[in-house]
C-alpha cells in the first residue's frame, strides 16, 4: 500500500507542477496582451490629438495605424 501512497503523491505533485507552469504561461501571455492593447491605445489617442493638424495619412503613416 505504502507504493500506491507514494505514486499518488507522485501524481499529485506532478499535476501541480503542471497548474504552476500553466499559471505563469497564462500570466505572462495576459501581461504581453497588456502591453499591445495598451500600445494601441496610445496610439489611438495621439491620432486623435493629431486629427486637427495633420491629414490622415501622416497621421497612420506615423502611428502605425490603418
Amino acid at each position: 500500500m505504502k507504493w500506491l501512497r507514494d505514486e499518488e503523491m507522485a501524481i499529485k505533485t506532478a499535476e501541480r507542477r503542471g497548474e504552476r507552469r500553466g499559471e505563469k504561461r497564462g500570466r505572462e501571455k495576459g501581461i504581453k496582451e497588456g502591453i499591445k492593447e495598451g500600445e494601441k491605445q496610445k496610439a489611438i489617442a495621439i491620432a486623435k490629438n493629431l486629427l486637427d493638424i495633420l491629414d490622415n495619412q501622416t497621421i497612420s503613416k506615423k502611428t502605425g495605424l490603418t
